[in-house]
């Protein structure tokens, strides 16, 4: 393993800070959806929100009414994401970014502003579908923005910024709902009016950010504009123009895309499925997002009140106090991951310690609800104390590996001239099983209770296997070499990833796209595969 060393995490900060600071400003996109994943199910429960709208929370009908309004955000998004290949491919990672967060702002506004001198859900469910469009649009784009621009020593911490900023979202918008619940005792609006308004302020700060960037060189490229290709890499690297390493990236670059250069839908689809190869790494975003949402994750952000509850500490308040301590802890976790995890262990051993703490913080909580269940008014007794820390370890583990790597990977290993339509597909799935949890999460807690936490314990056990066998290791890969990491015996080549003494990562780290030395330097590979292999 790597040694952690805080002195080169400070120099790199100052050696790249126009990439950070462009990672900073994109990922403020990370924001808009943590601050309404925390947001809403807060505001669910509100008092005055159910007078606003006239809702009984003892009705029968109110956990499905609950379900239909947090999942609707995620059918939006699951559109925004699907537009995301039409938008960023058409106009740019840039201007994607600008059209969906003036998007999203349209949907906030009409969310702030509903159920005026009316009863009806109507509008809440419109707003929520256009906010949730622009998310969903941004989410996709996001991580291709950052990925295409960040330096390879950087780039996956960069990449993951956008979930601290996810997680920072979530925890404010937690931190809200519990100063108004604390402050405003009566039944008036303002009191989930103002977390809906709130939830703008991060989409401001991006639309004021991202005009002063640069576009993705990649995408410039890909349009054959490859004199502001080279002035929108030199300015992220810091550099000239005709400074010898922007250059020689710049020449990669193009080299990457020769004969690939403004591909259709159609002709992405066909090239994505043009081999096995091809067709697993372009599918390999899609399955790392499915299995990210299989974790439970998004069940504890949608309803951590209710879950805290469901473990046995008692109140509103008390409930979105503990929530909001969730959240820090998760701000925390993740930050600490990516400075000294993602970059440093690497992004396989990253997902293999999350997936085991995981699995065990998750089958704990439905263990011991099964043989210890809490009855109201009922004090707290220590296995119920402990189920409440494993909320708190679910998250810490989920931090530091499934929460951040899987944008990381799905943004690293997609081929660049499919990267539009891979990200597309990815995030539709995230978005897709997003409203499925949020869906179902109500109902399995009241129908199943239990066995909800031991689902997502089992789900936590079988994604760590698949990391064992199926995912490669990609630090430090420039991302014209990634390709080279599923060529081959895919199962074998993760297997020896998954020892980082004999990690394909490292042979790759300095690698440079040729026409003539690929074969060779497959071949270099192998042989030094066969040594490894000989020595252990």
């Amino acid at each position: 393993m790597a040694k952690f060393d805080i002195g080169a995490i400070l120099s790199d900060i100052k050696a790249y800070r126009r990439v950070y600071f462009l990672t900073a400003v994109a990922s403020f996109g990370g924001m808009l959806f943590g601050w309404d994943t925390g947001l809403i199910g807060g505001v669910l429960g509100m008092d005055a929100f159910q007078h606003s709208f006239n809702l009984d929370p003892n009705s029968p009908h109110f956990s499905n009414l609950q379900g239909n309004i947090v999942s609707v955000l995620q059918a939006g998004c699951f559109f925004g994401a699907l537009s995301s290949f039409y938008v960023s491919d058409t106009f740019g990672r840039k201007w994607a970014l600008i059209i969906a967060d003036l998007i999203f702002l349209l949907g906030s506004l009409i969310q702030t502003l509903c159920a005026i001198n009316t009863h009806s859900l109507a509008q809440l469910y419109v707003g929520r579908v256009i906010g949730g469009f622009g998310v969903g649009l941004i989410s996709a784009v996001v991580p291709t923005y950052i990925g295409e621009n960040a330096n390879k020593e950087i780039r996956g911490r960069c990449i993951g910024c956008m979930q601290l900023f996810n997680v920072t979202g979530i925890c404010l918008s937690f931190f809200v709902n519990y100063g108004i619940s604390i402050q405003i005792k009566t039944l008036s609006s303002a009191k989930w009016r103002v977390p809906f308004a709130l939830q703008m302020l991060p989409g401001v700060l991006l639309l004021a950010g991202i005009v002063f960037q640069n576009e993705s060189p990649r995408w410039l490229v890909e349009k054959n504009r490859l004199a502001d290709a080279a002035k929108a890499l030199a300015t992220v690297r810091g550099k000239a123009t005709d400074d010898k390493d922007v250059v020689q990236e710049l020449d990669e670059i193009i080299q990457d895309f020769q004969g690939h250069e403004k591909l259709p839908l159609r002709a992405q689809i066909k090239a994505a499925c043009s081999s096995k190869r091809m067709f697993y790494q372009s599918s390999f975003a899609v399955v790392l997002m499915f299995a990210q949402q299989c974790t439970g994750t998004n069940s504890i952000n949608y309803y951590a009140p209710q879950i805290f509850k469901s473990v046995g500490l008692q109140g509103q308040s008390a409930g979105l106090f503990a929530t909001g301590v969730y959240g820090i802890v998760k701000i925390v976790v993740t930050a600490l991951g990516l400075m000294l995890a993602t970059e440093q262990v690497g992004r396989k051993w990253s997902l293999l310690v999350g997936s085991a703490g995981q699995a065990f913080a998750m089958l704990y909580i439905g263990v011991n609800q099964a043989v210890n269940p809490v009855k109201k008014g009922d004090p707290l007794n220590g296995t119920s104390t402990f189920a409440i820390v494993c909320v708190y370890l679910f998250v810490v583990f989920y931090s530091f590996g499934w929460g951040p790597i899987p944008f990381v990977l799905s943004s690293e290993c997609a081929p660049n001239h499919v990267r539009s339509l891979v990200m597309a597909a990815a995030l539709m799935t995230q978005w897709l099983f997003n409203f499925v949890i949020a869906k179902i999460t109500p109902l399995m807690l009241a129908n199943i209770t239990y066995g909800t936490f031991l689902l997502f314990g089992a789900c936590c056990i079988l994604m760590g296997i698949y990391v064992v066998f199926c995912v490669p290791e990609t630090k430090g890969v420039p991302l014209e070499s990634v390709h080279l990491l599923f060529e081959g015996d895919i199962i074998k080549g993760c297997i020896r990833d998954t020892i980082p003494r004999y990690s394909r990562a490292k042979q790759l780290k300095d690698h440079h796209v040729t026409n003539d030395d690929e074969d060779v330097i497959n071949a270099k590979a192998s042989a030094r595969g066969v040594v490894h292999i000989e020595e252990a």
